[in-house]
């Protein structure tokens, strides 16, 4: 059975409030003549939007799980449906990694544990970290691809999403430090601002990623709750 549905509303309505969440940030720092950075750093405003998606994803998952387990006749923990629990739980830790920024206190443990100078070099070990997190929810998908193969409408969503992630996780390597610019410029102003405005570049790549995982998560959802009534 072919489930077709218009995402075009919720992908709109999504799109908007991260353009105005972005465009406010950025209005707000011109406005006030302050370093837009203040609003895209951890800890800023644009982060505790990005902690919003998370939960929201999380959420829609755990939904999805609830949905699809509805239609089981009795629990198994091998049964395929049991991906959307493990990707809500998984999101849920992100979120609280984006708020207590885990994988740069990694860092620093790493950093502690092993002896390692901190250098301009060994200062990226936490974009490694979070590349590993994408890497395991690849591979998480490609586990469960016989319960995913119910939902591949959804799946354009899924490859934008993770493109903008993989995206945010090369801009975060390059602004690990200041010395990828240095390559290109001599002025250290202008060091200084190709730096920081790669940041926001990074921060929207997260908020736009995030949107993405909202509406290909929901997508889902409602897939779900199609099968569910086909039964």
């Amino acid at each position: 059975m072919q489930i077709k549905f218009s995402n075009r509303k919720v992908i709109s309505t999504i799109v908007f409030v991260e353009i105005l969440v972005i465009g406010s940030a950025l209005l707000r720092a011109m406005l006030l003549n302050l370093n837009p950075r203040r609003y895209f750093a951890e800890q800023g405003y644009v982060s505790w939007v990005s902690f919003l998606q998370i939960l929201i994803v999380a959420y829609l998952s755990w939904k999805t799980f609830e949905s699809r387990k509805s239609t089981a006749t009795s629990m198994n923990l091998k049964a395929s449906y049991n991906l959307w629990a493990i990707l809500s739980l998984g999101f849920l830790f992100l979120g609280l990694d984006e708020i207590f920024e885990l994988h740069e206190s990694l860092d620093y443990l790493i950093h502690d544990w092993f002896q390692i100078q901190q250098t301009e070099i060994t200062d990226r070990i936490d974009s490694l970290i979070v590349l590993i997190y994408a890497l395991f929810g690849v591979g998480i998908l490609y586990w469960a691809k016989s319960e995913l193969k119910k939902f591949k409408s959804a799946f354009t969503l899924f490859g934008i999403a993770f493109g903008l992630i993989f995206m945010m996780i090369l801009f975060d390597f390059l602004t690990d430090s200041r010395d990828f610019f240095r390559l290109f410029f001599v002025n250290s102003s202008t060091v200084d601002m190709a730096y920081h405005s790669l940041i926001i570049i990074e921060e929207s790549c997260k908020i736009f990623a995030g949107g993405m995982f909202i509406a290909a998560f929901h997508h889902c959802l409602q897939i779900s709750k199609t099968l569910k009534k086909s039964l």
